[in-house]
């Protein structure tokens, strides 16, 4: 019988003088097929759901029959200005990060929310190409704060 346990999942830890004993490994073993089946069964709920959340997507954009949508993203550096490439220049882009968003407006125009309802219209943006640049300047620094996770959505019009 082991005389000390792993931390999380008290696996049989055995020192030299230690008797070690059948049952133990599969005591052990049970714990961790168990652990595994819990993990694969959250991750193949996990891919269901994103899988319907496409299919649904999809289904919605065919029936609309006049509009593509792409996802991208991108982690913001901080810096002052943040350049965005596209296939083509979008009708509508939909920026989210960490419950801010920004909806840019091929016309250039800009709204933004913060999650407690502010909005602001301060975000310089210019096109060159396909290409999106945008200053952060002021409350909008929240379009390039370093670190953050930004996820991109972009429409374009297929009429």
């Amino acid at each position: 019988m082991a005389s000390s346990y792993t931390e999380h999942y008290r696996l049989n830890q055995w020192e030299a003088e230690d008797p070690v004993r059948r049952v133990d490994f599969n005591e052990d073993n049970a714990q961790i097929d168990a652990a595994l089946k819990d993990v694969a069964d959250g991750l193949s709920e996990e891919v269901s759901a994103r899988m319907s959340a496409v299919a649904a997507l999809n289904a919605a954009v065919a029936r609309r029959g006049n509009c593509q949508i792409e996802t991208s993203a991108y982690t913001g550096d901080g810096e002052q200005f943040r350049t965005i490439s596209f296939p083509a220049v979008p009708k509508l882009i939909i920026l989210i990060a960490n419950q801010r968003l920004a909806l840019i407006a091929q016309d250039n125009s800009v709204n933004f929310y913060i999650n407690n309802g502010l909005s602001f219209n301060t975000v310089i943006t210019s096109w060159n190409g396909s290409q999106l640049t945008f200053s952060v300047n002021g409350p909008v620094h929240y379009l390039n704060t370093a670190g953050w996770a930004y996820t991109v959505i972009a429409f374009y019009d297929m009429s």
